[in-house]
């Protein structure tokens, strides 16, 4: 069987549990709900995930939200090249023995 990269965070699986918890409450003071509420768990609990995968809503929410952490990094690494072509060109330019006439008189 093929390892997929699915997983419930601990946001997703804390509220699962708290569902099934709130079983109890759901049964004491709403018992006409329950025909409703049950269904639901067994559907979050054993066939959200698989439909999440066969229909591919994983995959597209997983690159939407991946999208603003790589722009982020590519923005720094863009940034530290930048900086580190300057400390080598600025370097190269400092340590010639001739004067480079395009650099500035204090340079």
């Amino acid at each position: 069987m093929a390892h997929d990269d699915f997983y419930w965070g601990p946001l997703a699986r804390g509220i699962f549990i708290m569902l099934l918890w709130c079983t109890l409450l759901v049964g004491r003071f709403y018992p006409m709900h329950l025909m409703w509420y049950v269904p639901m768990l067994i559907f979050l609990g054993l066939f959200l995930r698989p439909l999440l995968i066969r229909t591919g809503l994983h995959h597209i929410f997983s690159v939407l939200a991946a999208k603003p952490g790589d722009y982020i990094w590519e923005k720094r690494t863009r940034k530290r090249r930048a900086e580190v072509e300057r400390r080598e060109r600025d370097k190269r330019y400092r340590y010639r023995r001739e004067k480079d006439p395009r650099l500035p008189k204090n340079w």
